[in-house]
C-alpha cells in the first residue's frame, strides 16, 4: 500500500518506521528543511515500551532513557504532598526530545523522508487521497496519515470545526548540564500560588525543567520574561530549583502557551487518518503527549497487519478515539488543579492532597496501561 505521512514529529516518524517495516511504500513529508524537535526533555511511559514489546525500537529508546520510577509532588517549602511509585514491571523513561527523534528516525529508510514539502491541500475520496504541495507536484496515495501537530492543516481540512483550546497557562522549559540530583529516578513537581516548577532527571547528569504560570494567551509580560525574572519569581523555592535555574543559559529558554483540542468523534475520514497531536493534542500534565502519538502508530501498524483495510481503520478509530479522549480530559483536570493560584485555595488543595492515599493517586492513571493495541 502507498502511504503518505504528513509531519515528521514523534508520532509520524514512529508510524513511518513501523509501516515501512511491514513493506508498505511510505513517504513522510515534513514542511521544514530538517527534522528537529523544538523542546527540551520528554517522558516515554511504560505503556509505550510495553506495546512495542520485543521490537528493536524499544531497545533503542531504552538506551537513551533515564529510568524514572517515582513521581513526587511537593510544595514550595519542600514538603511532600504526594509520592507515587510508578507501575511495577514496566519502564518509564526520560530523554531529550531530539535524541528520541534521532533514534526513531534511524529506523526509517532515508529514501522515505522528504523535507521542505509543505502540503497546501488534499483531495480525499473513497478510493484515493491526493496531496498538493506548495512547490512539488501533486501525488496520489492509498492512505494519508495526518501527523502534523496541534495546528494540523490535515485536521483542518477534514474537520474544519475542530477547536484548539487555550488552557490558561504558559510554560517555560529548559535543559541544564552537570546537575547534582540526589535521586536520579525521581521526577518532581513543586506546586505554589506563583506557579508550578518541575524537575526531571535525564542521563549523563542532565536535567529537564519546566515552569508553568497562569497567564493570558500570548501574554506580552510572559514573553518578556528572561532568566532573571524566573529566578526572582521562584527565589523562595528550595535550593534544588534555584541551583537549576542558576545553571540554565540565558538564551535557551523555551516558552509555549498550553493548548489541547476538543476531543474529536472520529480520527478517520475516508482515506485520511489523524494521529498524535493532530488527532488528540493534550496538555503535558500526564506526560503522555508523545506517548499517545507513539501508541497511535503502534495500534495503526498492528491493525493494518491484522485486518483488511477498511476494518483496520475502523478498529484503529474504535481503539484510539475513546482512550485519547479520556487522556485529554484527565490531563486537563490535573492541570486545573495544579495551576490554582489563590493562596487559600492552594492551602486547601495541598492539605487534601496530603491526605489522599498515594495508591489512590496512582490509580488515576492506571487506565493508560490498559489500552488495547490491536
Amino acid at each position: 500500500m502507498k502511504i503518505a505521512i504528513v509531519g515528521a514529529g514523534i508520532g509520524g516518524l514512529t508510524a513511518a518506521a513501523l509501516l515501512s517495516e511491514q513493506g508498505h511504500e511510505v513517504k513522510i513529508f515534513e514542511k521544514n528543511k530538517e527534522i528537529t524537535e523544538i523542546g527540551a526533555g520528554i517522558g516515554i511511559g511504560g505503556n509505550v515500551i510495553d506495546k512495542l514489546g520485543k521490537h528493536d525500537l524499544a531497545k533503542g529508546i531504552k538506551n537513551i532513557g533515564q529510568v524514572i520510577n517515582v513521581m513526587k509532588i511537593l510544595d514550595d517549602k519542600d514538603n511532600v504532598l504526594s509520592k507515587v511509585k510508578l507501575k511495577k514491571h514496566t519502564v518509564n523513561l526520560t530523554m531529550t526530545r531530539q535524541s528520541l527523534i534521532d533514534v526513531i528516525q534511524s529506523y526509517i529508510p532515508e529514501s522515505a523522508i522528504f523535507t521542505n514539502h509543505h502540503v497546501t491541500h488534499v483531495d480525499n475520496d473513497a478510493l484515493k487521497v491526493v496531496l498538493h504541495f506548495e512547490e512539488q507536484e501533486a501525488e496520489a496515495f492509498d492512505l494519508c496519515i495526518g501527523a502534523d501537530g496541534l495546528h494540523s492543516n490535515i485536521r483542518h481540512a477534514v474537520a474544519p470545526n475542530s477547536k484548539t483550546l487555550y488552557q490558561g497557562y504558559t510554560v517555560f522549559r529548559g535543559l541544564v548540564e552537570d546537575v547534582d540530583i540526589k535521586s536520579n529516578n525521581v521526577a518532581k513537581e513543586y506546586w505554589s500560588s506563583k506557579g508550578r516548577v518541575g524537575v526531571v532527571p535525564l542521563l549523563n547528569n542532565q536535567a529537564y525543567w519546566f515552569i508553568s504560570i497562569n497567564a493570558k494567551e500570548n501574554d506580552a509580560t510572559m514573553q518578556s520574561y528572561a532568566k532573571p525574572h524566573l529566578q526572582a519569581r521562584f527565589n523562595h523555592f528550595p535550593n534544588e530549583i534555584r541551583n537549576i535555574l542558576d545553571k540554565q543559559s540565558e538564551t535557551d529558554i523555551l516558552l509555549h502557551d498550553i493548548y489541547d483540542v476538543q476531543p474529536l468523534k472520529t480520527f478517520v475520514y475516508q482515506r485520511i487518518l489523524l494521529l498524535g497531536d493532530a488527532a488528540h493534542a493534550t496538555t503535558p500534565n500526564m506526560g503522555q503527549g508523545a506517548g499517545q502519538a507513539m501508541e497511535d502508530a503502534i495500534v495503526l501498524a498492528n491493525c493494518l497487519k491484522t485486518y483488511a483495510f477498511d476494518e483496520a481503520l475502523q478498529r484503529y478509530d474504535k481503539l484510539r478515539v475513546a482512550h485519547t479522549k479520556k487522556v485529554i480530559k484527565r490531563s486537563r483536570k490535573i492541570g486545573k488543579l495544579a495551576q490554582k493560584s489563590n493562596k487559600l485555595v492552594v492551602l486547601v488543595r495541598n492539605t487534601i492532597t496530603k491526605i489522599i492515599p498515594n495508591r489512590l493517586v496512582a490509580k488515576q492513571t492506571k487506565f493508560i496501561y490498559k489500552a488495547k493495541h490491536k
